[in-house]
């Protein structure tokens, strides 16, 4: 007779957006026993357990830009006054873009589940020059394939201008100009994805 019982407990899988969580098969406790068997009968078991957690991630993101940004000042005009003084000052121009861009993210939480397990072989009561053999494997595989992969493209535009102010034909007084500073500053940030596995025992 032979006998052959394996033993393995519920498995756990839960998933998010960009997270994975895997709790794999626990270990599975392996009985096996050969008993009252005839004399010179041969008898084998082999018995292979395989534990396999196999993780694919794929993130892909892509994105456009089309920004223009602008700021102008000026364009005065302080022209034909007689007998006084004329001022023009004008403010300055400032045109600030800022881009940030993320890529997204993979997170994969793996059990390992590395204990040991709990094999029993048992060869009784079987008859004379009985040949009586066994072999118990267990194999235990983790892969986890992470992929990112993500574009920026498109243009952003900044301008600032200031100036063209006008103080023609004035007499008997002074004539003053002040014009400001046109800056115009742009800043584009790039951040690229990010894989992370964690592999707890």
């Amino acid at each position: 007779m032979i006998s052959y019982k394996t033993k393995i407990s519920t498995a756990l899988v839960t998933f998010s957006l960009l997270a994975t969580s895997f709790a794999p098969l626990a270990s599975a406790d392996t009985t096996i026993t050969i008993a009252d068997n005839g004399a010179d009968s041969n008898n084998s078991v082999n018995v292979t357990n395989n534990n396999t957690t196999d993780v694919n991630q794929t993130n892909s993101f892509s994105v456009g830009l089309d920004i223009n940004s602008s700021a102008k000042t000026g364009n005065n005009e302080a022209s034909n006054n007689t007998g006084g003084n004329v001022t023009i000052e004008t403010g300055n121009a400032t045109s600030n873009v800022t881009v940030n861009v993320s890529g997204g993210s993979n997170v994969a939480n793996i059990s390992c589940a590395c204990n040991t397990t709990n094999d029993t072989i048992d060869v009784l009561n079987n008859g004379a020059n009985s040949n009586n053999t066994s072999n118990v494997t267990n194999k235990k595989e983790k892969i986890v394939k992470q992929t990112n992969s993500g574009g920026v493209s498109g243009s952003v535009r900044s301008r600032a201008r200031t100036g063209k102010n006008k103080a023609n034909k004035n007499t008997n007084g002074t004539v003053d100009v002040f014009t400001g500073n046109a800056t115009s500053n742009e800043t584009v940030n790039v951040t690229g994805p990010l894989n992370t596995l964690n592999v707890t025992p």
